[in-house]
């Protein structure tokens, strides 16, 4: 029986090489590594082993070898199993972390945040990207279900965000408006100043925050604006909530 106990040892090993492999692949391991899990394997099965199984193998009747054969098939189908699970866990893991946004998205986003609040703290840029967001989700902006549409958004009501639009010849344009130049600065990578290419950061990485779902206001907040006093009246009067960060307040 002892083909039979190397056999078994050899599909072990071969289990073992397999997982340690699937792991080395999932993380992006080098060649080295791949070489010190490949010479693990080796050091585990002792060198003797396929010269004492040749001998042993004479001592198997058929129905033994029958037996022997039917156990390898089994742990076959386990190792294919494991192996085939493994990678679709991989698999899932890695499309789990990869972002549920376009960089299209995340441009408009910071780029409209750098308008709006880029001197403002982290929480102040979040939460303008939170009212952006919220009004795609809104049945009162049914009229928008995109992040650039909300940003554009210049029908219903007119203009939403000062830095969007300017008016040429009694009507709103984009041409020479802030944002388009702070598009443009976001697309090419040139700033006139050190501080805009910092700010620009921060704006970017509080975009990709909002993004990934981090929220500093309620979803029903769908407006903000710089008028503290005066909006805190209305909304006082009229029972509705709202939140003040930094310069803006958010209701």
């Amino acid at each position: 029986m002892k083909l039979k106990k190397l056999v078994l040892m050899g599909l072990v090993c071969c289990t073992v090489f397999a997982s340690k492999g699937m792991a080395v692949f999932a993380e992006g391991a080098d060649a080295q590594v791949l070489e010190e899990v490949q010479t693990e394997q080796d050091a585990t099965v002792p060198e003797s082993g396929a010269d004492e199984a040749v001998g042993s193998g004479q001592e198997l009747d058929g129905a033994a070898m029958e037996e022997l054969a039917d156990e390898v098939v089994n742990l076959m189908s386990v190792l294919e199993s494991s192996i085939t699970s493994s990678v679709s866990a991989t698999i899932e893991n890695e499309q789990a972390k990869l972002p549920k946004y376009t960089q299209e998205e995340l441009m408009y986003l910071a780029c409209i945040i750098y308008c709006e609040a880029g001197n403002q703290e982290k929480k102040g840029k979040i939460a303008v990207a939170n009212v952006i967001m919220n009004r795609v989700e809104s049945d009162i902006f049914d009229h928008v279900t995109t992040i650039k549409e909300a940003i554009y958004d210049c029908e219903r009501w007119g203009r939403q965000f000062s830095p969007v639009y300017v008016k040429s010849n009694g009507k709103w344009t984009t041409k020479g408006s802030n944002y388009e130049k702070v598009l443009t600065m976001y697309q090419t990578g040139n700033y006139d100043k050190e501080w805009q290419e910092e700010q620009m950061e921060g704006c970017i990485a509080a975009a990709k925050e909002a993004l990934e779902g981090k929220k500093v206001i309620d979803d029903s907040y769908l407006y903000f604006n710089m008028g503290i006093s005066s909006t805190k009246a209305k909304c006082n009067n009229k029972g509705a909530s709202y939140t003040v960060i930094g310069c803006h307040i958010f209701y």
